[in-house]
């Protein structure tokens, strides 16, 4: 049960950080609403934040934690370390510097709706200082895949929870004096304080890090799977781009739609298959059995993300209202961004699923078949999205949609790759069909009952997993033993 061990440490780390997250989220919100500042803030803060998810966690890590954990097998890391650490800083270092330099083609380039609006400067100003935070993030990422590798998984997912409260705390406290500007400053300073926060874990686990301009025969390994894995998660996050430019030509505010109904999105899909993707990646890089891994894995996050699913299907309204329905965070925002998550909300499941099955062909080497299912993804996102959103007239539903759709379609493709044996569908059809009873007792209990939106979430919560032990759910009731003891 280490793999549940390490995914829940990673998720509940996660978790705090994306409740602070949505405090963040809740706090602009609060002051700036769905404007041209929002649209603008969140474009120019998708560009950094994408490039980390590549640079970082997404692409980096996923070649380079199987082969950190191979040479610290073999008491080799010590200059390894060092001398990935030194050309993953520089590399950092210019890619931050070349988009402070290129903001205004850059903006063009992923939101050129926007080009002939009055929020075009402004969101090339936030560019400009907003990229600095890569900078942070980068070699925060680093970080973490170092420590997933020595067994910390709790540490570096709840680094995000710093930022998150140092960047609520600021912009709350400063925006009546420096309005807008006060986004800037929460950014950065959130970003260093994410940064030092791994430092004392490094130092406990003693990992030694210095300047070392030496190549290793490890790091030609990590180049070769590098190319693959950094197209692969470039590919996956064409996805936010696409979002971002279609949305550039339909009204203002569909940016800050789009992005306060993915973050709450964001919550359980962060939380639960981020974490266990990870978990599972250094795993079975570590060379434990896949077969009863990855199956534990996938019953885990179909318990977990089915009703998280309908939850927010169903009372959609109720839960964007909760979280952002005050300040200048007007009821048409609320409607809208209600839309936009029960969209969103259809693919959770496939997203999970693709995540986690991804992780599993990276863990062996194998970078190509996961790019080649983003691949599929992004082509089908941006036909559907495109159909839906302009031919349809669905408008920034139809972005979300789009989106639910391609995870399904690169689901698929994952699945048909998969080798026979891989995964016991038996135990994962019964954890399915356990699941599925029990998501139609908590939909029920939805729609008969009505009071206030957190107690009747966590009430359905409550029956939803009631309903599982009563179904005798094995894998659900050895968890709570684990937990228990």
């Amino acid at each position: 049960m280490n793999l549940i061990k390490h995914g829940l440490a990673f998720s509940i780390g996660t978790l705090i950080s994306r409740v602070l997250g949505y405090v963040r989220d809740a706090t602009i919100a609060y002051f700036f609403g769905s404007s041209r500042v929002t649209d603008a803030f969140f474009i120019a803060f998708r560009i950094p934040n994408t490039l980390r998810r590549l640079l970082g966690e997404g692409g980096f890590n996923a070649a380079f934690i199987p082969i950190y954990a191979k040479v610290m097998k073999e008491n080799r890391e010590k200059g390894f370390l060092s001398s990935v650490f030194t050309y993953y800083t520089l590399i950092s270092l210019f890619v931050t510097l070349l988009g402070i330099a290129f903001a205004p083609w850059v903006v063009s380039i992923i939101a050129p709706g926007i080009k002939g609006r009055d929020y075009y400067e402004l969101t090339v100003f936030f560019t400009r200082w907003v990229f600095s935070y890569l900078f942070f993030i980068g070699l925060s990422s680093f970080f973490m895949g170092v420590l997933n590798v020595r067994g910390v998984f709790f540490i570096p997912a709840f680094a995000q929870a710093v930022y998150n409260f140092a960047f609520s705390l600021i912009v709350a406290t400063t925006t009546h004096m420096f309005g807008y500007v006060s986004l800037i400053v929460g950014t950065l300073v959130g970003g260093f304080l994410q940064l030092m926060v791994h430092l004392p874990y490094l130092f406990t686990k003693k990992v030694k890090l210095g300047v070392s301009f030496k190549l290793y025969e490890e790091e030609k390994e990590l180049l070769k799977r590098l190319g693959p894995a950094l197209l692969g998660f470039g590919v996956a996050q064409l996805s936010f781009f696409i979002d971002t430019f279609l949305a550039s030509f339909l009204k203002v505010g569909s940016v800050s739609y789009l992005y306060y109904a993915n973050r709450i999105f964001q919550l359980p899909l962060g939380a639960v298959s981020v974490g266990m993707a990870n978990s599972l990646l250094s795993a079975l890089s570590l060379g434990e059995d896949k077969k009863s891994r990855t199956t534990l894995a996938v019953r885990f996050i179909v318990i977990i993300s089915l009703p998280a699913s309908l939850g927010m299907m169903l009372i959609s309204e109720e839960i964007v209202s909760l979280l952002y329905g005050r300040g200048r965070f007007t009821p048409e925002d609320v409607h809208t961004t209600a839309k936009v998550l029960s969209a969103y909300s259809l693919g959770l499941l496939f997203f999970s699923l693709q995540k986690l099955l991804s992780a599993t062909f990276f863990a062996e080497g194998d970078t190509k078949t996961p790019v080649k299912s983003l691949t599929i993804s992004i082509l089908v996102e941006g036909l559907s999205a495109s159909i839906y959103a302009f031919v349809l007239g669905m408008g920034v539903v139809g972005l979300a949609l789009g989106t639910s759709t391609s995870s399904l379609a690169g689901f698929v493709y994952l699945l048909g790759k998969r080798k026979r044996g891989y995964i016991e569908f038996r135990e994962v059809i019964s954890s399915i069909y356990k699941s599925a009873v029990a998501c139609g007792l908590m939909a029920a209990f939805l729609y008969v009952f009505h009071f206030h939106t957190l107690l009747r979430i966590l009430t359905a919560a409550l029956v939803y997993f009631l309903t599982l032990l009563l179904l005798r759910e094995d894998m659900l009731v050895s968890l709570l033993k684990k937990l228990w003891r």
